[in-house]
């Protein structure tokens, strides 16, 4: 199987990567000066867009020979709870439903198309939202969704995180130019709200909305899980 890890990396700590040599791995760094390694290629990239913008730039400079697979990772796996897999060969496990896998799904409804999709009262960006540190959008998410596809509908299979794996034929159902289009958009700003835009609709750029009904299912999953916590 041709498979490829794609890490976005500031700081991280890589060590965590020797586990998986059976990978091709690419490692974007945006951070520190990271040594060249046996194991996996370094390709330094300014530091802007967040992870979304890593992501389309492996894309748009990979398009036309793209691995089969292609599992796209942040520098660290281990603190996002089910929002990511810890090990990345779990990515493997159900691609072939919907050439695109995640370790939980979310859903778009009617209250998540808020014009920031609600960060700025999250408290984990509360502080970069006061400051200016994110960029505004003129338009809002969900026009934003819509210039990209007119007939997006309100309920929409999501995921969180920016960690996915996806495989070629997959990417390839939207032609170099959309990306191009995109990763203009995410080159403008270090944290620019697109990138927040972009994570919740990595699902249905590759999907177009099939995972929807497994999506109901992990938000019921999701709600359990916390009211245990509870």
């Amino acid at each position: 199987m041709n498979k490829r890890l794609i890490i976005a990396r500031y700081n991280e700590n890589l060590e965590w990567l020797k586990t998986y040599n059976d990978f091709e791995i690419t490692v974007y760094n945006k951070g520190e000066s990271l040594r060249e390694s046996k194991l996996f290629q370094v390709i330094n990239l300014e530091n802007k867009g967040r992870e979304s913008h890593t992501w389309l730039h492996h894309i748009v400079n990979n398009y036309n020979h793209l691995n089969e697979i292609n599992i796209f990772l942040q520098g660290k796996i281990d603190d996002l709870n089910c929002m990511a897999y810890k090990n990345p060969n779990d990515y493997l496990k159900k691609i072939n439903k919907y050439g695109f896998s995640v370790s939980r799904y979310g859903l778009l409804g009617p209250f998540h198309w808020d014009w920031n999709v609600n960060i700025n009262k999250d408290i984990r960006y509360k502080k970069q939202w006061e400051n200016n540190e994110i960029s505004r959008s003129n338009i809002g998410f969900r026009n934003f969704s819509k210039e990209l596809f007119p007939d997006i509908p309100l309920f929409v299979a999501t995921s969180y995180s920016g960690c996915f794996a996806v495989k070629r034929e997959a990417i390839h159902l939207n032609d170099l130019l959309f990306y191009k289009k995109l990763l203009n958009i995410l080159s403008k700003n270090k944290n620019p709200i697109e990138g927040h835009y972009m994570e919740r609709l990595w699902c249905y750029i590759f999907t177009r909305n099939r995972p929807l009904i497994d999506s109901c299912l992990d938000v019921f999953k999701t709600k359990i899980e916390r009211f245990k916590i509870w």
